[in-house]
């Protein structure tokens, strides 16, 4: 299994440094297509490389705990009104969080993640946890 995961680790880092070849080439004024050609891609690939590059950029740099949940989990707590880091850790306090529709373990585990919580396992009933 450790094979696996060295393989895995070993082409996402070639993918990574590629990526960021595309993103120093496209600095330099090159075209989506010419860098395409260079890279042997489709000129859309490289287009939508570099825009998930800068995203993930942001994502990184960004102070905002939002900018960081999945699409999923920010769209449930948005649903439910829940635009704010206070509003949000106050729910996650209370226990309240898995009465969203929807809401689970993983979402949690994202909240627990980036939101300034203190996840422990007094937290949530064990109940809960074991029928999700």
């Amino acid at each position: 299994m450790s094979g696996l995961c060295d393989q895995i680790t070993t082409e996402r880092e070639v993918r990574r440094k590629r990526d960021q070849e595309i993103v120093a080439a496209r600095e330099t004024g090159q075209s989506y297509a010419a860098i395409g050609r260079a890279f042997q891609m489709s000129g859309d690939n490289v287009k939508d490389r570099i825009e998930r590059f800068h995203r993930n950029k942001r994502m990184h740099e960004s102070i905002d705990p939002f900018v960081k949940l999945t699409p999923r989990t920010l769209r449930l707590l948005h649903e439910e009104g829940l635009a704010t880091v206070e509003k949000v850790v106050e729910l996650y306090r209370r226990n309240e969080l898995f009465r969203i529709r929807n809401f689970g373990k993983k979402s949690l585990r994202e909240i627990e993640k980036w939101f300034p919580v203190k996840p422990a396992k007094s937290q949530i009933a064990p109940s809960i946890i074991n029928d999700r």
